[in-house]
């Protein structure tokens, strides 16, 4: 059985992760935690596509180190924004940027841990009050994604704010880091968006009044950041790269869990009585109306309640102030105690001298010593024999269903018979749009079992 980290290994591995202030970034304590957060994020990932028991999930809810993957995010990013700039006002081209985008790949390590933990409500409600933290950082990543998009970035063939010759490698890749990381944001803000009623009343407040997260999600499904045309045709970012696709209207991951972010802030009463709909709230909801189309409504009923409320929406307007209640507010700590550390420290300049040594190297030998313990911890052979192996298993699932298929279309007659509605027991013969492994006689049914068929059904949008 192919593992990136082995049962014996994981509990050092989830101990060993620790806060780091933006000075420690590159040395060696950090890079040693750097490689054991790399495979564990390897490790996690193959655990769901192989639906094992995910064991890293639940050594890092159970040992409270998810406030602590949101610390090494929010420290990445000050040090991307903050010191890079600096250190690249030094020496505008450095000999090698491989340890540079080691930093910037470790956020993206970080998220993906995230990500995968927080899709379970127990991952939600570890996350105490560094809940406000993350929502900061998530609607953060997801308002640069929209900028991105907004200059045609995405599009990057023709239509593209700027000279692509100009940009250099590593802006390239940073940006393109930027676009994963906002993408798996929209996850984020989706399962907190579920799961708001485990936090205390802050949370909610500050995705809807600090943030207005539904506004943000609807600019991003109409920005429609998952998808691109190219001269090879239309393409969807699917398991973190672009793929060609030949059915346009399927929904993938991202797509999806924008639709839910919405539906639960707008149509949940405990959220909804704290969202006064003034009337540019009311004009920006009002552009999901046209996309709430058939096609989407096959492929996720669960939205046809959304499609309701919007239309409700453009008839009535707005619903007038709601009273907000005083509340003592609390406030999100992380980003401000990395800052009064490098304030410390004498600043972010300060800390760019300080590790210019580091990533500004000249050193031939330092620097291929680095390189090399770097191409061990990603495990690159052990990524290959992985990749084969999940295109072994994609292989049989393909000929699985093309078995699945002929068999259907022999006996579509007794079809009928032998499946049973998943929601009143009759028999049924139309299946779920989107995973296509439950049976139902009519939408109404597949609505009302929408609660239990969520977590499977949501398994298959990828």
């Amino acid at each position: 059985m192919v593992n990136f980290v082995y049962p014996e290994e994981l509990y050092l591995f989830v101990e060993s992760i620790r806060c780091f202030q933006v000075r420690d970034v590159g040395s060696n304590k950090w890079l040693e935690v750097h490689e054991m957060i790399i495979k564990l994020s390897q490790q996690a990932a193959l655990e769901v596509a192989e639906q094992r028991e995910e064991e890293v999930k639940e050594f890092l809810i159970s040992r409270d180190k998810l406030s602590v993957l949101i610390n090494e995010a929010y420290c990445v990013n000050l040090w991307k924004s903050r010191v890079l700039p600096h250190l690249l006002e030094i020496d505008p081209n450095p000999q090698a940027t491989f340890l540079i985008y080691t930093v910037l790949y470790h956020e993206a390590a970080v998220v993906a841990l995230l990500d995968l933990c927080l899709y379970h409500p127990s991952g939600c409600e570890s996350l105490q009050d560094s809940v406000l933290d993350l929502i900061d950082y998530a609607a953060q990543g997801v308002a640069q994604v929209i900028g991105l998009v907004s200059m045609g970035y995405h599009e990057n063939e023709t239509k593209v704010d700027v000279d692509e010759a100009v940009l250099t490698e590593l802006e390239r890749q940073k940006r393109d880091l930027i676009y994963k990381i906002g993408l798996r944001c929209v996850s984020l803000l989706s399962y907190l968006a579920d799961n708001v009623s485990l936090f205390h009343l802050g949370a909610a407040r500050r995705m809807l009044t600090t943030h207005d997260v539904p506004w943000l999600m609807v600019d991003v499904l109409c920005f429609r950041p998952w998808q691109r045309n190219t001269s090879k045709g239309l393409e969807k970012y699917i398991d973190e790269k672009w793929t060609s696709v030949e059915d346009a209207t399927k929904i993938i991951k991202p797509e999806a869990q924008a639709w839910f972010c919405v539906r639960q802030l707008l149509l949940s009463p405990q959220i909804a009585d704290n969202y006064p709909l003034n009337e540019a709230r009311c004009k920006q909801i009002s552009k999901l109306l046209g996309m709430l189309h058939e096609t989407l409504l096959d492929q996720l009923p669960v939205l046809m309640e959304l499609k309701h409320f919007v239309s409700r929406l453009t008839i009535t307007g707005t619903t007038g102030k709601k009273t907000q209640n005083l509340i003592l507010e609390d406030m999100p700590q992380i980003q401000d105690n990395l800052i009064k550390e490098v304030e410390r420290d004498g600043g972010f300049y300060q800390v760019a001298q300080n590790q210019d040594g580091v990533f500004l190297n000249n050193n031939r030998e330092e620097i291929c010593a680095l390189a090399t313990k770097l191409t061990n911890a990603y495990g690159t052979e052990l990524l290959c024999e992985l990749e084969q192996h999940m295109a072994d298993l994609e292989l049989k699932k393909d000929e699985s269903k093309s078995e699945d298929s002929a068999t259907a279309t022999t006996s579509e007659d007794s079809e009928e018979k032998t499946h049973k509605c998943g929601n009143c027991q009759v028999p049924a013969k139309k299946k779920c749009a989107n995973c296509k492994l439950v049976h139902y006689c009519s939408r109404e049914c597949q609505l009302k079992d929408w609660p239990q068929h969520k977590e499977i059904c949501l398994s298959c949008v990828d």
